[in-house]
């Protein structure tokens, strides 16, 4: 993929934050779905004549919902945190909101949603506060990185 001018890559950034926030999104929804399922089964747990089984039960149940729960929460504050970043504008350093191009990868500093293919290339959505994020923060265009013993030259930052 060649992002030459400075409106491609402001056009490849804002579908790539237009995904991402999907991604987000789908995670809250399953999350969502998932704990009031795991509530209803725990409202909907028959008593049965050994009391202790109905107990185990609904108590299984309500933990799961907490950890359903938490995913949400988690997954609300990952969207709340990328809203926050500035995708809207290029950067000539690696920060909070750049696409980082190195070698055949390139690294979106803005929510930690992992490896993904997006338009055929390879992004690495990294949250902030990402081990790797601290790597390439304040670097520039041209400057390397080493990542697992390999040297990684910085070919563009958008």
């Amino acid at each position: 993929m060649v992002l030459d001018t400075a409106s491609d890559k402001l056009a490849f950034k804002s579908r790539l934050r237009a995904h991402c926030l999907a991604l987000i999104q789908q995670r809250i929804d399953t999350a969502t779905a998932a704990m009031e399922q795991a509530q209803e089964s725990a409202n909907n747990e028959d008593k049965s004549s050994a009391g202790d089984k109905y107990e185990t039960g609904r108590a299984m149940s309500q933990i799961e919902r907490d950890n359903y729960a938490y995913q949400l929460s988690v997954a609300i504050d990952d969207r709340n945190q990328f809203l926050g970043i500035d995708c809207e504008r290029l950067y000539d350093k690696a920060e909070n909101g750049a696409i980082i191009s190195g070698g055949d990868v390139l690294y979106f500093i803005a929510t930690g949603l992992g490896v993904m293919t997006f338009e055929g290339v390879k992004v690495v959505a990294l949250s902030p506060k990402a081990p790797l994020s601290g790597l390439l923060r304040g670097q520039v265009k041209g400057g390397t990185i080493t990542l697992n013993g390999k040297s990684i030259t910085l070919s563009d930052i958008f």
